[in-house]
Formats: structure tokens, C-alpha cells, sequence
């Protein structure tokens, strides 16, 4: 059977692992700027438990937008969780589905899974070729 001309537009099973100081901070579906043949990298995972996702506070040359949102088939609103995330020091505190637009060069972080009473879903989307990020 001859592969469609298109048939490299679909990327399947694209999973991948992030791990900072020894601890997995990221397991699910990870697409890098080569595979999408875009200046933007996509990462995407369900959270089960309640964790620290990302202790240290940083910045980016690139915007970033976050997203949480339930899992309910048919209701991605049926959301029971909290989440504390910094955006320019302040504690933000996340207890519905939300779409989180980082602007470039803001400092954010911890992300931090405080509870998590269902299963959500997160999706982070950096508009980069290049993941750099720098410490405060």
C-alpha cells in the first residue's frame, strides 16, 4: 500500500518524557518544531495526583499558553482540582478549566498540583523552534 501524500501530517504515538533534578515532571505527549514543521512545540498529559509540576521560577524569550481542562467526555468544564501558578510572583489560584497566555520574558512558576479530585488534562504550548529558559 502506498502512503498517502499527506500521511506525514499525522504524528502517532508521540510521547515523550521531562525530567529536572532527577524527578519526571512531565510524562505524555510531547511535539517538537521538527515534527510539526512549525515554530512551536506542544506538550499535553493527563494529571492523575497531586504534584509539583515546576518548582523554579523562570522566563522565556517566547510567549507560552497553558491549559487545564476536565477530561468528562462531553464536559471539559466538570473540572475538580486545584492549582496554584505564579505569574509575575502573585499566586494565581486555578479551580475551573482556564487558558493561562504567558507573555515572552514574564516570569512564572511553581506550577503546582495542589489537589486533584478527577483526572484533568494539561496542555502547554511554547511559540519557540528552540525551549530556552532562564532561572530567577
Amino acid at each position: 500500500m502506498t502512503e498517502s501524500k499527506f500521511a506525514k501530517q499525522v504524528l502517532k504515538e508521540p510521547n515523550g518524557k521531562i525530567e529536572r533534578d532527577g524527578n519526571i515532571i512531565f510524562d505524555g505527549i510531547i511535539v517538537k518544531p521538527e515534527e510539526m514543521g512549525e515554530k512551536c512545540q506542544l506538550l499535553y498529559s493527563i494529571v492523575t495526583e497531586a504534584h509539583v509540576n515546576e518548582e523554579v521560577p523562570h522566563y522565556h524569550e517566547f510567549p507560552i499558553i497553558l491549559t487545564f481542562a476536565g477530561i468528562t467526555p462531553g464536559n471539559i468544564y466538570d473540572f475538580d482540582a486545584e492549582i496554584e501558578f505564579y505569574l509575575g510572583g502573585e499566586k494565581q489560584v486555578i479551580t475551573t478549566a482556564a487558558v493561562i497566555p504567558v507573555p515572552a520574558k514574564m516570569v512564572h512558576c511553581p506550577l503546582i498540583f495542589k489537589r486533584v479530585g478527577k483526572p484533568l488534562a494539561f496542555y502547554e504550548v511554547h511559540l519557540t523552534d528552540k525551549y530556552v529558559r532562564y532561572e530567577v
